[in-house]
């Protein structure tokens, strides 16, 4: 494996068998040069190019997105697979770190941007908005910077958006405005005293959560089997 771009000391772009890879790791291109032999010993993460559109848009990345923010973007990656038990194709770690870069140049501007389903992300989401809360922990400590809570929410549904796969934003919007309607319901005229930590609230939401899904689930929908009735069944 040999050295083709080096763009900080701990992010490298190698060349393996004529494919193009991407190796991050403290230390993997420090002192390197191009075409020298990647030390394997250094290498924490691999991001294999998933098609010519990736390597493509990568390479734009590159040339635009500081290096800082894709070693940022790996580690938050990482961490992640290894708390969700899950593994995220090489299209998350080109958004993140570009969601990133755009979030704290935004906030260098005094130009924050309002997050609108940050309590929603917050209750439906706990996971991932756990992996939120701490990759901008993460995010502020190596930039030395202070990201609002909303950036809390926008970091974890790039984490919902791949768990949830290619339809998730027509899917999610619709959750979303479901279970929200349905807890209005609720506390407006069934238990408008309801304490929202509350465990029994957090249940709740759970399981409104995993009705709304397999209600919207596109099986049900084309064996039309979408209505209440037979959800509830």
């Amino acid at each position: 494996m040999l050295v083709k771009r080096i763009f900080n000391n701990n992010v490298l772009l190698a060349e393996n068998s004529e494919q193009e890879l991407v190796i991050v790791g403290r230390g993997v291109g420090f002192k390197q040069k191009i075409g020298n032999t990647v030390d394997s010993s250094k290498i924490e993460k691999t991001y294999y190019p998933q098609d010519e559109n990736w390597t493509r848009m990568f390479n734009e990345m590159a040339d635009t997105i500081s290096s800082d923010y894709v070693e940022i973007a790996s580690h938050i990656i990482s961490t992640a697979e290894k708390s969700l038990g899950l593994s995220f194709d090489g299209y998350l770690l080109i958004g993140l770190a570009d969601h990133i870069q755009f979030a704290v140049e935004r906030l260098q501007k005094n130009l924050p941007i309002k997050n609108e389903l940050l309590w929603e992300t917050k209750h439906f989401y706990p996971d991932e908005y756990r992996i939120g809360a701490l990759a901008v922990a993460f995010i502020n400590e190596q930039m030395g910077v202070q990201l609002p809570e909303d950036e809390v929410g926008f970091i974890a549904l790039k984490f919902v958006e791949k768990r949830a796969g290619p339809n998730f934003n027509e899917k999610a919007t619709n959750m979303t405005q479901l279970i929200e309607s349905a807890l209005t319901l609720i506390r407006h005229d069934l238990l408008p005293d309801i304490d929202s930590s509350n465990l029994n609230y957090q249940r709740l939401i759970v399981h409104l959560r995993f009705f709304v899904d397999r209600l919207l689930d596109e099986s049900h929908v084309q064996k039309g089997e979408n209505s209440f009735d037979n959800v509830m069944s």
